[in-house]
């Protein structure tokens, strides 16, 4: 039993390690035309990956068949090596001092908005930290806006969290990971996302040769990782996945647990 659950962990390390520096070609787009200057050269130096984001809707011995959020269709290959993992729901309550985590966001490097979260485990810690080239987050195409666009990654260290409530969000996106390590609260302006919500959370990150500042606005999609095997896969899930060019199946496939939109 053992055994196994460090092999499904070693599988979600896999999934996670895709959000990690790589230069990116969505399945349906060419190569984001990244223009930002402050991307490591770490991750300019790392191979091209695909990422493949959409709904499944076949599965065969050795693919997987998706609609991806442009409408196109898409092959995803598996084979032994590739790794599975659940996407499931969490939240900002969760997040807790020295946790390590991602975001997306929206804008420019001084006024980064996010449009996901995820919390990384713990084996996860210090991946691909610094700050480099992603493509358009699933939470962003699945809602309709595009899967071509440029944005960035930024992993590093979450060194304080306050609540606030900021503007709007504009077009430009970028990914943002780190590890809290202290809180503070306060709350300015009005909130609009709904009643009852303490207003926006703003995250001030820290990377090797660098720090980000990252309001999260109320209603971000919030994940978390949990180990799984090829078995959950079923069709009109959605998913993640990440194929390295030249190999025989896709490195890593993860799915929304319970209907949930991978938002990375």
């Amino acid at each position: 039993m053992l055994t196994k659950k460090l092999v499904l962990l070693s599988g979600v390390v896999a999934v996670l390690g895709g959000c990690g520096q790589t230069t990116s070609t969505d399945s349906n787009t060419s190569t984001a035309n990244i223009a930002m200057g402050n991307t490591s050269a770490a991750a300019s130096a790392t191979p091209a990956v695909n990422r493949v984001r959409g709904v499944i809707t076949a599965i065969g011995a050795d693919a997987l068949t998706v609609q991806t959020y442009d409408g196109k269709s898409a092959t995803v290959p598996l084979d032994a090596s590739t790794k599975f993992a659940w996407v499931v729901k969490s939240d900002l309550s969760t997040l807790k001092d020295g946790d390590f985590i991602g975001t997306a966001t929206t804008g420019p490097d001084n006024a980064l908005r996010a449009v996901e979260l995820v919390i990384f485990p713990e084996a996860m810690r210090g991946t691909g930290e610094g700050h480099y080239p992603w493509d358009v987050p699933g939470a962003v195409a699945a809602a309709g806006g595009g899967t071509s666009g440029s944005s960035a990654m930024t992993n590093g260290t979450v060194d304080g969290q306050s609540a606030m409530t900021n503007g709007t969000v504009d077009g430009q996106s970028a990914m943002t990971n780190g590890t809290v390590a202290q809180q503070s609260g306060m709350t300015n302006g009005t909130v609009t996302g709904g009643a009852g919500k303490a207003g926006e959370t703003k995250l001030s990150i820290s990377y090797k040769g660098g720090k980000a500042q990252v309001v999260v606005p109320v209603g971000t999609p919030i994940v978390r990782f949990e180990p799984a095997e090829r078995t959950v896969l079923a069709k009109g899930q959605k998913l993640f996945a990440i194929i390295s060019p030249g190999s025989a199946g896709a490195r890593s496939v993860a799915v929304g647990k319970d209907g949930l939109t991978p938002p990375m």
